[in-house]
């Protein structure tokens, strides 16, 4: 009925939009997650969600249910609504649609593999931010919002069985795959794209936009340069199934090592996985990537 509504307004009412879509969306989600918890936890869910006791199983059960609620209907509904508004009738999203060759998946899972020591590497770079003295308020506030996040992280990933891992797979991996691609790289940067008219620009503000959103400040430059990677391959194929697969790959990297963390298969943590490696693998890491994302490149100015 609403089918390409607003497919003729510029790009900057499509930003607001957008802005107003997942605003609305997001208030839906959290209030819709609390209702649904009520019966549960009775009228002192919102006490405890925002002053969680991260070792009470039942208490991170509600963050997950939640977290669940927020990605799916506060983000991935508002993108998908969006494009139900402001792509014309007449015409198909083919971003879903086009197709692209099982080489260029496969490339783009091994390119988020080969990137793990050079990612590795940025998050220790950013670890030593450090900001001026007459900015201590925002250094520790940001700090804060750090330590709120990895706390977060770390009562998600504290699981050992198969039902957990699948949870998190869910929550951690399928969902902000394709959540946050569709939303930051299929919707925003194709409107910052029409605005500026330059695919750079597109790319470099949704994938700022992206990182900056998590609110974890001193994770910001390697998921900064993730985005801008997950932008890149989205313009140059037309495709978003390139960056849901890449996106995929490192969060499920990053469950799977702690999960065979806690169950003793392995010694290294997701928050060490690809950290403190010798220089030379992570040169050798940044030309592998380097090498892979110009040979997609090739391939995709070919099809």
């Amino acid at each position: 009925m609403f089918r390409g509504l607003y497919s003729n307004l510029n790009p900057i009412s499509k930003l607001f939009l957008l802005i107003t879509l997942v605003l609305s969306f997001m208030l839906f989600s959290a209030l819709f997650g609390i209702l649904i918890l009520v019966p549960f936890y009775g009228s002192g869910i919102t006490g405890i969600l925002s002053s969680p006791d991260f070792s009470d199983s039942s208490v991170i059960t509600a963050l997950k249910v939640i977290q669940i609620f927020n990605m799916a209907a506060g983000l991935l509904l508002p993108a998908l609504f969006y494009l139900w508004l402001s792509t014309p009738k007449e015409e198909k999203y083919t971003a879903f649609s086009l197709k692209v060759s099982p080489a260029l998946v496969l490339s783009a899972i091994v390119l988020v593999i080969v990137a793990q020591p050079f990612i590795g590497w940025t998050s220790e770079l950013n670890s030593y931010l450090s900001l001026p003295g007459w900015l201590a308020p925002v250094e520790e506030w940001m700090k804060g919002k750090e330590k709120i996040g990895a706390d977060i992280t770390e009562a998600f990933l504290a699981t050992t069985t198969a039902g957990g891992l699948t949870v998190n797979l869910l929550m951690i991996v399928v969902l902000p795959a394709f959540a946050e691609e569709v939303l930051f790289r299929g919707v925003l940067a194709k409107i910052i794209r029409d605005w500026t008219k330059s695919i750079h620009f597109a790319v470099l503000i949704s994938a700022f936009i992206f990182a900056a959103i998590h609110l974890q400040f001193y994770g910001f430059l390697p998921r900064f340069l993730l985005g801008v990677a997950f932008g890149y391959l989205f313009f140059w194929s037309g495709s978003l199934w390139l960056p849901i697969a890449a996106h995929f790959t490192n969060n499920f990297l990053s469950v799977m090592v702690e999960f065979l963390f806690r169950k003793g298969i392995i010694h290294t943590n997701s928050d060490n996985f690809g950290m403190n490696n010798p220089l030379l693998l992570t040169v050798f890491s940044l030309a592998a990537v380097t090498a892979i994302l110009y040979s997609m490149y090739r391939q995709t100015r070919q099809t």
